[in-house]
């Protein structure tokens, strides 16, 4: 039979086809195998604004003359919105409840120090978050990168030796972890590191009678100091 040949043909060329049409047929269910959409770890979270109360632990850098504030407890308010992707504004008001050394530089040795007063600063700024995972929580989580500009401010007046913390320019940035849910309530745990400037005033480079001075001439009379901040706060969302 001359067309058993071509008959042939034709079925190899009709199981090739079938075959293909089975691949492509599987390929979209292969697709699918993983974490479905409901039991993935990565969830979007959708807020527009939210108000948290926080409080944490100041690590409080005294400065060259260690008169600047010391450790203390830390308290405040946040507010944050979401203005699209990864990005979050926010604004802070914070209160820290710290003391201070007390130095006259009138005065030699041990007898310099008049010991410690206290001197709340309060804290206030603006900042840029950053989440690391997009517009994204992970198993409920979201990590951020955190920065922004304010000031630091003490109500106090000059001590006996003429320093007083006044009110500076200070930044701020480090890193947060935030706890996510898809009700009203949220947590988040802030790191990071408060910079400012110590004034020192021109008493504190003048040596007394017999004695020395507080600061070297070559000591700055402006110093930058890093002070580390730790806070747990509390949040409620009440935009979405």
């Amino acid at each position: 039979d001359r067309n058993r040949p071509q008959r042939y043909r034709s079925q190899k060329l009709k199981l090739a086809l079938t075959a293909a049409l089975l691949c492509l047929g599987i390929t979209p269910l292969a697709a699918q195998v993983g974490s479905e959409p409901d039991k993935s770890p990565y969830q979007d979270y959708t807020y527009h604004e939210d108000l948290a109360v926080f409080g944490g632990y100041f690590g409080g850098a005294k400065g060259e003359a260690t008169v600047g504030p010391q450790s203390g407890p830390i308290i405040g308010v946040r507010y944050g919105i979401h203005v699209g992707g990864p990005v979050e504004l926010s604004a802070r008001l914070g209160r820290i409840s710290s003391d201070r050394n007390v130095l006259d530089p009138q005065k030699t040795g041990a007898a310099r120090n008049l010991g410690t007063v206290s001197d709340p600063i309060w804290t206030g700024d603006v900042g840029v978050n950053i989440a690391l995972t997009g517009q994204k929580s992970y198993h409920h989580f979201v990590p951020l990168f955190a920065f922004g500009l304010g000031f630091a401010r003490s109500g106090s007046s000059p001590d006996v030796g003429g320093y007083s913390f006044g009110t500076t320019f200070a930044i701020h940035f480090g890193g947060s972890l935030k706890f996510v849910t898809h009700g009203p309530f949220g947590a988040r745990l802030d790191v990071s590191d408060f910079i400012w400037q110590l004034g020192y005033p021109s008493n504190y480079f003048l040596a007394p009678t017999g004695g020395t001075a507080i600061l070297a001439q070559d000591q700055a009379q402006n110093q930058w100091t890093h002070n580390p901040v730790i806070t747990l706060g509390i949040s409620y969302i009440f935009a979405r």
